[in-house]
């Protein structure tokens, strides 16, 4: 049975799908969204993180299919110097929590500008935000819950009995 930080590991490379990396980006946001915000799986449980800033970060990412894209590339410049200022002060697993920040910035101006992007660094360094801040069981369960958040989010009505 492989670990879960191997798993994690070979999310981080492509080896294996991350969640929320693929699929409409209106799912993908509000994914993310929970993946800072969430209160058992998001960053926002992460010692050392800050809450407001989570909370903040979530509320942009909800945002971002609906608003303007000025307005919201304002609004991430102004995370990516919070993330940095919070990765400049965070030890340990909160470096990881702020690295995710730093991560989703980019996949944030990424988007505005109309290019693809994939999530899955700050997904990954969200999850070892997880597993060196918590217990080993613990942060298995936040992990498992995130990935399970994500699962249903793609899944497609069911065509049962659909006449053909």
């Amino acid at each position: 049975m492989i670990s879960l930080s191997d798993r994690v590991l070979l999310m981080a490379t492509g080896e294996i799908e991350c969640p929320g990396t693929e699929g409409p980006a209106s799912l993908r946001w509000r994914w993310l969204a929970d993946l800072y915000s969430h209160p058992v799986w998001g960053l926002v449980t992460i010692p050392g993180f800050s809450v407001y800033v989570g909370c903040e970060i979530a509320m942009l990412c909800r945002d971002m299919p609906t608003g303007t894209v000025n307005s919201l590339a304002a609004r991430w410049d102004a995370v990516h110097q919070l993330g940095a200022l919070g990765a400049s002060r965070a030890q340990s697993a909160a470096l990881y929590a702020w690295s995710a920040v730093a991560d989703t910035t980019v996949d944030a101006h990424d988007y505005l500008s109309g290019h693809q992007f994939s999530g899955a660094e700050a997904v990954a360094a969200a999850f070892w935000a997880h597993l060196a801040a918590k217990p080993g069981s613990v942060a298995e369960t936040c992990v498992a819950a995130a990935i399970e958040a994500w699962d249903p989010r793609l899944r497609r009505p069911s065509t049962k009995g659909a006449v053909a």
